[in-house]
This record gives structure tokens, sequence and C-alpha cells, in this order.
């Protein structure tokens, strides 16, 4: 897998990209990229996936910063365990911050070239991350790409998230955790 740190920097045709944080690569997370994965394979282009060099939250709000669930050198491990061919760490800064969810989303289109972007029904993005699925789709024709959104990945009727994995270690609950998780975590409880 290659790491990127900025889209910029991204130099193929086009792609098929995910959106997301990826903080612990749980399972709705590696639902999110095998369905980039297959995408990409089918239409013969690279698997990508754009996320950031810190949580958006350490230049928002820092005192609001969840701990992370894996290290980066772990996102890494695991998002190309799961075959992606690029990973995009952009560095998630205040001007970044700044992009209204239109920019943003024809900043990706302009840079990256994506056939498809993949994002969780809950993925929100752009200044005050009022970006959504409803509005990825709705600039979609406009910016040439295929929206794929997916709907939320449940285990014992409730959606798998990052925060619902936190609350579990914070409750000492680490075999419950790591079944969202789906792999070990390496963060002691919360």
């Amino acid at each position: 897998m290659r790491i990127l740190h900025s889209m910029e920097a991204f130099d193929e045709a086009g792609c098929v990209l995910a959106l997301g944080t990826f903080d612990g690569v749980h399972l709705g997370h590696a639902r999110l990229i095998e369905r980039t994965v297959g995408l990409a394979r089918e239409w013969n282009l690279p698997a990508a996936a754009l996320t950031f060099d810190r949580h958006p939250l350490a230049l928002i709000r820092p005192d609001d910063v969840p701990p992370p669930l894996t290290s980066p050198a772990e996102k890494e491990r695991l998002l190309a365990a799961l075959d992606l061919d690029v990973l995009i760490e952009e560095p998630f800064t205040a001007d970044f911050a700044a992009q209204t969810p239109e920019e943003y989303l024809a900043r990706i289109a302009g840079a990256l070239r994506p056939r498809a972007v993949v994002a969780g029904y809950n993925h929100s993005f752009g200044r005050g991350g009022l970006g959504n699925a409803a509005l990825l789709r709705a600039l979609a024709p406009r910016l040439g790409y295929e929206p794929v959104i997916l709907a939320p990945v449940c285990v014992d009727g409730e959606p798998v998230s990052s925060s619902r994995i936190r609350a579990l270690l914070s409750q000492g609950k680490r075999d419950e955790a790591e079944k969202l998780a789906g792999h070990p975590l390496l963060q002691p409880e919360i």
C-alpha cells in the first residue's frame, strides 16, 4: 500500500475512493474498504482511502479529542491488510477545516478523479461537518463520480462505531469492544 501525505501527490488517472477517519478500522470501516476494493478491482482502478494526519477534533476542539483506538502504524497495517492500494493522510489544517463541503468535494474530484466515492451513511465532511450522504449524492453528477453510501454494520442490533467501541472499553468490556473492531485493540481500557 502506498501512503501519500496530500491529495495532490496522487498521480493515478483515477480511483475508487473511500472517505473516513478510520479510527480503529472496525467492522464498519472494513466493510467500507472491502466495497471500495471490490469496485476498484471490477473497474481496474486503484482502491484509495482519504483520511487525515490527525483526528479533526485535534484542531477544532482539542479538549474533546477521543483517545485513539489504534496507533497510526496499526491503522496503516489494518488498512493494508484489507488490500487498499493507496492511503492518503491529508494534513488537517485550519485552511483545510475551513473548506465548505462543496469545496472539499470539488477538491477531491479535481485531485483524485474518483470514479466512485464510497462513504458510510453517517459520514460528515466540510466546514462544521455540514456535508453528508445527501450532498455526496447531489453533487455526484456535476463532479463526475458515482456515490456509494453504505448502510451501518450492526452487531447485536446496534451500529458499530468508534464511539461505541470506546464506551465498551470504558466499561471494561474489552472482549465486546474487540468483537466490534474485528481485531485485537492495542488501546488499554479508557
